[in-house]
């Protein structure tokens, strides 16, 4: 048993603690509680990984394990791009634009992801497309866009958006209006800029 005044243990029967002296007639035993140490913050965990803490995990979004590049390799995302400007530049420049903006965002999404995918760029664009008549455009499309849903999360962000999306759009602006066609390209553009957005902002770039 223990004391209940100042909790020393004592030995069963005893009238009064030898401690302190208290009377230990009828008292009821005391078991003393565990304390605990919350532990502590790693000051240097930051700098130990050479880059920003994850912001999203204050936030309670479960995220994927954080993309952490070679910091040679490490670039300014644009975060800008706009399917008004694509399409403009595309009529004046006689597509050539497009081709561009093919490439940027080819480039773009194989530096921000860390998966086993590979998005195609301009050589294997232009060619496959010739072949298929431009069909590979729109898988191009779909592709990317279900690689930006499967990478959103190593961001703390999800994207509801993915390749079926694009496509079922881009087919409805086909058979019936044209303005629908470009909304399913505003989707993964959108989706590329939100991404681009976030690996700026980890990176501090």
């Amino acid at each position: 048993m223990f004391c209940p005044t100042c909790g020393t243990q004592v030995r069963d029967g005893a009238r009064f603690c030898p401690t302190c002296g208290a009377s230990l007639d009828a008292a009821p035993a005391v078991t003393p509680q565990p304390t605990y140490e919350q532990p502590a913050q790693d000051p240097y965990a930051q700098q130990a990984t050479g880059y920003p803490q994850d912001p999203y995990a204050q936030q309670g979004i479960v995220a994927a394990p954080a993309y952490n590049p070679n910091p040679s390799e490490i670039r300014h995302m644009e975060t800008d791009r706009s399917i008004v400007t694509v399409v403009l530049l595309s009529m004046i420049t006689c597509g050539i634009y497009g081709f561009y903006f093919v490439y940027k965002c080819a480039q773009d999404m194989n530096t921000m992801c860390d998966d086993d995918e590979e998005t195609g760029g301009l050589a294997v664009y232009i060619l496959l497309s010739m072949v298929t008549c431009g069909l590979y455009g729109i898988y191009w499309e779909y592709k990317l866009a279900n690689r930006l849903q499967k990478n959103a999360p190593a961001y703390g962000m999800q994207f509801e958006e993915n390749g079926t999306t694009v496509i079922m759009w881009r087919v409805i602006g086909m058979l019936l209006c044209v303005i629908a066609s470009y909304y399913g390209m505003y989707i993964w553009i959108n989706n590329l800029n939100r991404l681009s957005a976030a690996y700026n902002a980890r990176f501090g770039v």
